[in-house]
């Protein structure tokens, strides 16, 4: 039964109370282990890990499809920029307001007093059964250290993960990936820091059995756009050449 225990609470990353220990290890006598403690340790509400560190899992790459401008929330559209009823959503909120580009874009603080740092930012699929890990790269103002927090679509507790960084150099690519075969999925993460220089090339991958959705295609022109298009442009060809005719004539009359 000890050594049952002992599995039990290992594989919830705890360790065995010193009141439960052989006598050899604890200097003691021994007791009997409670069966209520080894069935709450079995039990599948019990706290355990569902997520591990990968430095590089992989991903599709969350797009931006706008740039933002001192905003506090906006959302990321995993694997295209060109988004349409299908595209999985990501909402991002920040502690502080920040600037984004449009596209596989960088995420910084807003410029000005409100916003001289960036300590936090956190990430939302619409869908919390989409992916099963998450990883970014990015900057510090100052060497410290970042923590990623992640909650799982389960209800479980969240977990933790820190990891240092140096100042103003972008650190190497960091993710969490659901345990194989755990079936878990991100209901949330979030990362943060005592200050963000910039968050960058944020990705996310699809848990084990989800089929990716189909990526949109290119947004392709009307054929009556295309057509001014191509007769304005061609305007312009014939337009410019002869004005510079015409300006060199007068000045060789």
């Amino acid at each position: 039964m000890q050594q049952v225990f002992r599995l039990a609470l290992a594989s919830a990353g705890l360790s065995v109370p010193a009141s439960h220990r052989p006598r050899k290890e604890r200097g003691m006598s021994g007791g009997i282990v409670p069966l209520a403690v080894v069935c709450l340790a079995l039990a599948p509400g019990f706290a355990r890990a569902e997520f591990m560190i990968d430095p590089d899992p992989g991903g599709v790459k969350m797009f931006i499809d706008v740039a933002n401008k001192n905003v506090s929330a906006f959302q990321g559209f995993v694997g295209t920029n060109n988004p349409d009823a299908n595209t999985p959503v990501i909402d991002v909120a920040t502690a502080q307001n920040v600037n984004t580009g449009s596209g596989y874009a960088n995420i910084k603080p807003a410029a000005g007093v409100q916003s001289p740092t960036l300590t936090s930012l956190t990430f939302t699929p619409q869908d919390p059964t989409l992916f099963g890990d998450f990883s970014f790269r990015g900057q510090l103002l100052a060497a410290g250290n970042v923590t990623v927090t992640v909650q799982d679509n389960r209800g479980g507790a969240p977990q933790t993960f820190t990891f240092s960084a140096n100042k103003n150099a972008d650190f190497t690519r960091f993710g969490i990936v659901a345990v194989a075969g755990s079936g878990e999925t991100i209901k949330s993460v979030t990362i943060s820091s005592a200050g963000f220089k910039e968050v960058k090339q944020i990705d996310f991958s699809f848990a084990e059995g989800v089929t990716p959705p189909p990526i949109p295609a290119p947004t392709v022109p009307e054929p009556s756009s295309a057509l001014l298009l191509s007769l304005g442009l061609g305007a312009c060809g014939v337009f410019y050449p002869r004005r510079a005719r015409l300006k060199a004539t007068v000045l060789g009359a």
